[in-house]
């Protein structure tokens, strides 16, 4: 079961609506004061700086080895504070979670001509129909949303696992159960039709990823952010946008509350999905008007 975890764990940086807006491959310069970086620093008087890392969850190599100014800021932390605590035990309960327990299994709940199209799409992600039949809907679309994984050593899990091995604290900005609630509060009718959106967007699956890979080894969040927003406008704008409150826009705020200690410490090293970041309800202006200088390192 723990593909099922690190599946959704990959899916955590992106509202699943993500489409084909084109991404120039470039090596383009950061821009200053465009919100163009992956790694901030935060400062405020009196207090040694910290620094925050969007993450992308991918096991692409351009993306899992630590720049120099990424690796500096992590080792010379004094704390790591990750979006989640990525131990076994956290895969573990996100498995468990997404099974159904009681009450109609999936073919009833997405009706014969929609359960056959996802056993169809299932099994090109490694997921036999006997295994499916007992999955939630969400925890379906998830596993849609993302690309089969070969390693499980994305960005999130290299940022971790390098602090355990420094012997640094690790604390999470939110817990597993908050993490699943994103998609368990959700409406059986909205997960139904989460199962939709992401089968109408799963032939399109590697190209996306192509383009948000492109964006992020580019270090534009302009771009990470663009491509959410034109695919927002596709399929059902209703669910997107419950959906997208949920997942980036709530969690922005519970995220900026909760890294408040770290800051008020000084020199903590955070990382979150780079799509909370941009924006006027990202991370970076939140920060911003709590009157924080925030500044882009990398």
């Amino acid at each position: 079961m723990s593909k099922y975890g690190i599946a959704l764990l990959l899916a955590w940086v992106l509202a699943p609506w993500l489409g084909g807006a084109q991404a120039e491959q470039t090596n383009t310069p950061l821009q200053a004061g465009a919100d163009q970086g992956l790694l901030w620093r935060i400062e405020k008087p009196g207090v040694a700086p910290s620094h925050l890392l969007g993450t992308l969850h991918s096991e692409d190599p351009r993306i899992v080895a630590l720049p120099e100014p990424v690796s500096h800021a992590l080792h010379s932390a004094d704390r790591v504070t990750l979006e989640v605590i990525l131990d076994p035990n956290s895969l573990a309960a996100m498995s468990g979670v997404m099974q159904i327990v009681e009450g109609p299994e999936l073919p009833a709940l997405l009706g014969e001509a929609l359960y056959r199209k996802t056993v169809q799409a299932m099994a090109t992600q490694g997921v036999p129909e006997q295994s499916l039949r007992t999955l939630k809907p969400w925890a379906v679309a998830m596993t849609l949303m993302v690309p089969k994984t070969n390693t499980g050593l994305f960005l999130d899990r290299v940022l971790y696992l390098e602090a355990l091995a420094k012997g640094k604290p690790i604390a999470g900005l939110e817990t597993v159960a908050e993490q699943i609630e994103v998609f368990d509060g959700l409406s059986r009718d909205d997960q139904v039709a989460l199962v939709a959106e992401s089968l109408r967007s799963f032939p399109k699956l590697d190209t996306l990823y192509a383009e948000l890979r492109a964006a992020y080894v580019r270090r534009d969040l302009r771009a990470i952010a663009a491509l959410n927003d034109t695919a927002m406008r596709e399929g059902d704008p209703g669910l997107a946008q419950r959906f997208s409150a949920r997942a980036i826009t709530d969690r922005n705020a519970r995220m900026v509350e909760r890294m408040q200690p770290g800051l008020q410490q000084g020199n903590t090293f955070f990382a979150v999905g780079a799509l909370h970041l941009p924006g006027e309800t990202g991370i970076l202006q939140a920060l911003r008007r709590q009157g924080y200088t925030v500044t882009a390192v990398y």
